[in-house]
């Protein structure tokens, strides 16, 4: 309830959801700034709860999405009981979840300073974080999101450190595989239920057995699947069980830990647990075993 949505309604054209309660914000809501010929870009991130690092609340989830950021603007509430300890809670959310977080520059904006609540303690909150907590004074803001007092400053203020910072760094990343063949291409009039599951008879060492599934559709779904997505993943899982190859599969004698292999487009380890927590736990299992990124709402899910 510190005011970030509505600062960031104020300095640009963004519209996030406002309302008088904390943790308003669920998702990051990104705001474009345009001010004297110059634009910049603003997210307003979740919240953090203690233990946030942990990932107690929105947790890593956005603690993410900070380490994105070049520069932290921490908004104080100024109508807290203690403004100072939670910009000490904060802070060290960051240096547990990350300490190289805590080495981007940050400017400090201590909102609602048109209460009387908020503006009585200004001048004792700006000494102490000053003199205890070594922050730049021409880092300190007084402001007001509701009124628009200070706004302009503190966009000033992330501008001039953007500068100091020089242009961004961007490191050629790619996820794309070194592809030694043309892909293979499936006919489009292919039925996703004619498929054959054919058992490998010898078995993996451990004891698991090996099952190939052959169906040009099937595979053509897997091939188009983008397996660093949760959501992807779960359709596949519904394609396999509407398409009657699951049950194709538990009928042929395939197990729990046994892997099934989809011709020339890869493999899985097969779970006959068909629940959101089971695959949601071995999509996260396997994501970890093949040190791959996850993507998308790749969070813990949560009824509707």
């Amino acid at each position: 309830n510190a005011g970030k949505s509505t600062l960031l309604a104020v300095l640009s054209a963004a519209r996030p959801k406002i309302a008088n309660y904390p943790f308003t914000t669920l998702v990051p809501n990104l705001g474009v700034c345009e001010m004297d010929f110059r634009t910049t870009v603003f997210a307003d991130v979740p919240g953090l709860l203690e233990g946030a690092h942990e990932g107690h609340g929105l947790g890593h989830a956005f603690l993410r999405h900070i380490s994105r950021c070049r520069v932290l603007l921490h908004l104080l509430d100024g109508t807290s009981p203690d403004p100072i300890g939670d910009y000490k809670a904060i802070q060290l959310e960051l240096e547990l979840f990350n300490p190289a977080l805590l080495d981007k520059p940050q400017v400090i904006a201590y909102n609602k300073i048109d209460l009387p609540d908020s503006g009585d303690y200004w001048e004792f909150v700006r000494e102490y974080l000053v003199d205890e907590e070594g922050v730049d004074p021409q880092r300190l803001f007084p402001v007001s999101a509701v009124t628009g007092r200070g706004v302009r400053e503190v966009v000033g203020a992330v501008r001039r450190v953007l500068d100091e910072l020089g242009p961004a760094e961007v490191a050629p990343e790619t996820n794309a595989l070194n592809l030694t063949s043309v892909p293979r291409r499936f006919a489009p009039e292919a039925r996703i239920d004619k498929f054959e599951i054919e058992p490998d008879p010898q078995q993996l060492p451990g004891g698991s057995r090996l099952f190939y599934i052959r169906g040009e559709a099937v595979e053509r779904v897997a091939q188009m699947t983008n397996w660093a997505y949760y959501e992807a993943v779960k359709r596949f899982q519904r394609v396999l069980e509407v398409s009657g190859i699951n049950a194709a599969l538990r009928e042929a004698g395939c197990k729990a830990g046994d892997t099934v292999s989809l011709g020339d487009v890869g493999e899985f380890v097969y779970n006959d647990e068909q629940s959101e927590a089971a695959t949601y736990g071995a999509w996260l299992q396997d994501m970890e075993a093949r040190g791959r990124n996850r993507q998308g709402g790749s969070k813990w899910p949560t009824p509707r």
